[in-house]
Order: C-alpha cells, then sequence, then structure tokens
C-alpha cells in the first residue's frame, strides 16, 4: 500500500470507530458552528450535559456514592467525544467498546464490595496519543507508525498508575507529525482545529487532547511538552495545563521523538478545566512513588503548601521582546494585575538577564541538533512527505537541514543552558530586593503565545518565545484561563508604532471579529520542582480573578 492509502485507511477506521447514531448527517461549517462546547451543549440531552459537566472530583464522588454508574458517565463522554472528533478532528484512536467494558467490570466491582477501586473509579480520562496503550497504536502522527499496536511491556507508565487508581480509557488524541510543531497538522488526520473557534488552530503538540478537553468531551487527560506543546492548547481553550520540570511525572514507556535526547527533554501533564482537578490527578501520581519503576523519576513526594504568606509578590512580563501580544492578552495581563493589587499582593516587572529571544534560540537549536534527521528517516520509511508545519519548526519551511551537530557542539548547547539558568536563578534571587515582602518574587505570570490561537495555515508566522523559554530553564508553570477575546473590549491599537517587520506582521493579523470569543489564558510559573506552589499559586490567581468578577 502507498503512504496515502495507509493514511487514509487509518482515518476511516477511527471515523468508522464512531456509532453510527452518533454521526452526524451533515457537518456544520466553522462560519456557522464556531463553538463546540455551546453547540453540542444545545443538542445533546440535559441529563448527559450534566454529566459532562461536572469535574474530575465530581464525577468521582457520585460515582462513589452510587449517584452514577461508571457505564453511564463513560458514554456520556464517548458520546460527546465522538461528536466533537466531528467537529475539530481531535481523536487518533477511538475505542468505546473497550471502554465500555472496563466501565461495567467497575460497576460490578462496586455492586459487589460496596466500595471503588481507588479515587479515579469510572472516572473517563483521555490520552495524548504517544501515551502507550496495550493493543492499539501510538503513531505521533507518522504514517510508518500506523497498525503497529504496542504490547503490553510498552504499556507507559503512568497509564497504569491511572488505571490502577480507577480511570477509564476510551480515546487517545491527535499531535502532529513527531510532535513538533505548535499547529496540530498530519498527513494521516490532517488538521485539529480549535474547539471554541473553529476558524483557528488548537495550537500544538497537545492539540487533540486541548480540543477535546476544551469542548468537554473528556474531563482531562494528559498532554506532553517540549517547548509549550501542554500550555499553548491549553491556554488556546481555557484549559488549565501542567508543565512541570523534568521527570517529575513518569515519561517511562511513552511514545517520543528525540526519545532519549539528553539535553532538553520533553515532560508529561494533566490538562483539565478544573484547577482542582489538575491538583489532585498531580498528587495521586507522585503519591504512588512513580521512581520506584522509573529511575529518572526523583524521589521527591508531595509537599502540600501550608502556610504560605499572605501578601505575595507577583512579576509580570508584557511581552518577549519581539512581538507585542494582542489586546486580549494585554487586557488579560491588566486584569490579573489589577485583581491581584485589589487581594493585597504586589506586582512587579520581570527584567531577566536573559532575554526571552536568546531562550528561544537556544532551544530551536537543540530541537535540531541533529538535522532533523531522525524525522526525515521515520518519514522515509513510508514515503511520506514531511508536513509543511515541521519544515517550518526546522527553518525555511522548505526543506529540513538534514547534518547533524557535532556531540561537543551539543555539550556546548547544554552548557549554554545551564548559564541561563544560572543567570536566570541568580536574577529571580536578587528581586528580593525589590519586593515589600522581602522574599524574592512568588511566580512569574507571562503570555503563552502572542495570539488567541491562529489560523492553522498561518503557523509559519509566529515563533512564540513565552513557552520554550521555561522549558530552557526548566521551571513549572500552570496555565491559567483569564478571559475571552472580545471585539467591543479588545479594539485594535491604530496607533502603535512596530518595532520591526515581525511585530508588524503579527500587530497587522489581530482581527477582533475572528478572535471574539476564543479563550485567552496565562501562565503562572514557579521556580524548579515547585510544582505543587506553581498549582497553588494559579489558585491565587484564579481566586483573585473570581472576586473581580
Amino acid at each position: 500500500m502507498t503512504w496515502e492509502e495507509i493514511a487514509k485507511a487509518k482515518k476511516a477506521s477511527v471515523d468508522d470507530a464512531i456509532p453510527s447514531e452518533w454521526r452526524l448527517e451533515k457537518n456544520p461549517t466553522a462560519n456557522k458552528v464556531r463553538n463546540v462546547g455551546e453547540y453540542l451543549d444545545e443538542t445533546l440531552p440535559a441529563r448527559e450535559n450534566s454529566i459532562t459537566s461536572c469535574t474530575v472530583t465530581e464525577l468521582a464522588g457520585k460515582i462513589s456514592r452510587g449517584e452514577l454508574s461508571a457505564i453511564e458517565v463513560t458514554k456520556a463522554f464517548c458520546h460527546r467525544a465522538a461528536l466533537t472528533h466531528q467537529l475539530t478532528t481531535c481523536c487518533s484512536e477511538i475505542f468505546f467498546e473497550r471502554a465500555y467494558k472496563k466501565a461495567e467490570e467497575l460497576d460490578e466491582y462496586f455492586k459487589k464490595n460496596g466500595k471503588t477501586v481507588g479515587p479515579l473509579h469510572g472516572v473517563p480520562i483521555s490520552l495524548k496519543d504517544q501515551v502507550n496503550l496495550e493493543g492499539i497504536d501510538s503513531a505521533i502522527g507518522y504514517v510508518s507508525l500506523v497498525n503497529k499496536p504496542k504490547n503490553k511491556d510498552e504499556v507507559s507508565n503512568i497509564a497504569k498508575i491511572l488505571e490502577n487508581a480507577g480511570a477509564v480509557f476510551y480515546v487517545k488524541t491527535t499531535t502532529p507529525m513527531a510532535m513538533m510543531s505548535g499547529c496540530t497538522s498530519s498527513n494521516i488526520y490532517g488538521y485539529t482545529y480549535n474547539s471554541y473557534n473553529r476558524l483557528l488552530s488548537s495550537g500544538g503538540s497537545s492539540g487533540g487532547e486541548g480540543a477535546l478537553i476544551g469542548a468537554r468531551g473528556s474531563p482531562l487527560g494528559f498532554g506532553t511538552d517540549i517547548g509549550g506543546s501542554i500550555r499553548e492548547p491549553s491556554c488556546f481553550h481555557g484549559l488549565y495545563g501542567l508543565r512541570g520540570c523534568s521527570n517529575r511525572l513518569p515519561y517511562c514507556n511513552v511514545t517520543n521523538s528525540f526519545a532519549h535526547a539528553p539535553v532538553l527533554a520533553s515532560v508529561i501533564g494533566p490538562m483539565a478545566w478544573d484547577l482542582d482537578d489538575l491538583k489532585l490527578v498531580t498528587k495521586l501520581i507522585i503519591d504512588s512513588e512513580p521512581w520506584m519503576d522509573d529511575p529518572k523519576v526523583p524521589p521527591i513526594p508531595w509537599r502540600e503548601v501550608t502556610d504560605y504568606p499572605k501578601k505575595l509578590c507577583f512579576a509580570f512580563v508584557s511581552d518577549d521582546g519581539a512581538a507585542r501580544p494582542h489586546p486580549p492578552i494585554e487586557r488579560a495581563l491588566q486584569m490579573c494585575k489589577d485583581a491581584l493589587v485589589a487581594q493585597g499582593h504586589e506586582v512587579i516587572d520581570w527584567e531577566p538577564p536573559v532575554s526571552f529571544i536568546e531562550c528561544r534560540d537556544l532551544g530551536a537549536s537543540i530541537y535540531g541538533a541533529d538535522g532533523y534527521k531522525e524525522i526525515a528517516d521515520e518519514c522515509a520509511k513510508s514515503g511520506e512527505p514531511i508536513v509543511r508545519e515541521v519544515m517550518v519548526l526546522a527553518g525555511n519551511g522548505t526543506d529540513l537541514p538534514i547534518g547533524c551537530s557535532h556531540v561537543h557542539e551539543h555539550w556546548e548547547q547544554n552548557k549554554l543552558r545551564y548559564e541561563y539558568q544560572q543567570k536566570v536563578d541568580k536574577y529571580w534571587k536578587s528581586t528580593a530586593q525589590q519586593t515589600s515582602t522581602g522574599r524574592p518574587v512568588d511566580a512569574i505570570i507571562t503570555p503563552l503565545w502572542e495570539t488567541c490561537s491562529f489560523k492553522c495555515e498561518d503557523i509559519d508566522m509566529f515563533s512564540s518565545a513565552y513557552s520554550s523559554t521555561f522549558n530552557i530553564l526548566d521551571y513549572a508553570a500552570v496555565t491559567t484561563p483569564v478571559t475571552t477575546a472580545d471585539k467591543t473590549l479588545d479594539s485594535k491599537d491604530e496607533t502603535y508604532t512596530p518595532i520591526s517587520d515581525h511585530d508588524r506582521a503579527i500587530h497587522e493579523y489581530y482581527d477582533p471579529e475572528l478572535f471574539h470569543g476564543t479563550p485567552v489564558g496565562l501562565q503562572v510559573v514557579t521556580p524548579r520542582y515547585e510544582e505543587e506552589r506553581a498549582i497553588y499559586l494559579s489558585g491565587k490567581l484564579r481566586d483573585a480573578l473570581s472576586e473581580r468578577r
């Protein structure tokens, strides 16, 4: 078979896994139905909407009290996921019958024993395509990896932890080819669209997760992040997403590109529309002592944040030095400042000795240390072309710079990263001299992207440094929803004088009508291995914003 035939058959097999009674007779256009979640709320039964509007904590509680069954909850999320997929192309694998069987087994256990198997008993959890499950592909956007299901010895450690806690897996979600793009696109599935605004991108590389959870086709899922791949889709869909530090959560047996690259590693983390759920699942995984099975995981137990000082200080970033953020993002920054100050907290500017641009450029050089040879070699196995979105990341959008760096050059990249980390750590410590608390700033708050999203075909315009900077520094970060773009509040500043051609292009890209209603999120950043603190301070920001509404 040709690569085209394999790709077509794979996509068809996913679509065919949707029950016939759940298939849309006609897919409404994006202009007619922009917001998938709102559309589904209007068309699905009230009973199902009442289930899919519950948080993980609420679902687990209702199941444990016998108010809901695992099978009813699972079917409700399967139905919503099936419709969301047809409107956004967010699922890479659909296995509802397997999920029903698991849910029925859990219901039988509860009926027989009068208790649940664990804190996630009967709760559906979605997984990015690269998380391995027995008998299911982890193709990560490559035609060559289609129809190569994983065996039981290849199951991801994090999937085992979640399943042991009672989670029900029912879908895996789309990624861009090799997961190396801020726009989710592959030769198998095409584009994955934003479930809040189908005219725009879902982001990447965890774009399928973002679109699915954003439409409440999943209460919580897992993505990965090597340059913003959890945080970008989370911000684009109004979600909380945790980019933890290297190996804080177990990556063992998770399929990956550049899987064993030693200098800048990908991390895995949860994405959810409820912050308490994000904390619940992160704590659950850490409490399972994953370091006992994954030698890369540091033996750091969960450290509950207690007795934290009442007065906090947050450092804000207004832009990355390359392009002014769009009006909705600037308004979100001001909203956060005003809300925090109203709560008695302090805000200052973040002006580190290493720029976001320097960190972004170093990250790009590390990603391409092998000249993207791995991607070229994998595509050559099937004969498929490398998608344009990966070409954009690699450089000029037309070809890959095949030709590997020498090892000593790669070590120099690592040396430079280490130097950047030391400089910024030192600066963070020095902010104690600027705050009235007498402590260094408690967290940094920054945009995640210059825009609220973008049209899929326009990914080559963007080179956001807000996300990859914190991969270079290896800081913990939690995306935090703030507001949505509003065409009446977020008018274009026609008096602005751009500082460069790139800045001008980003400024001119803003269209109040196009972005109207699209979520606006920021990221709350804390020092290395302070995931608990990042989640706690994200909560402080959430609460402060809530008080202002």
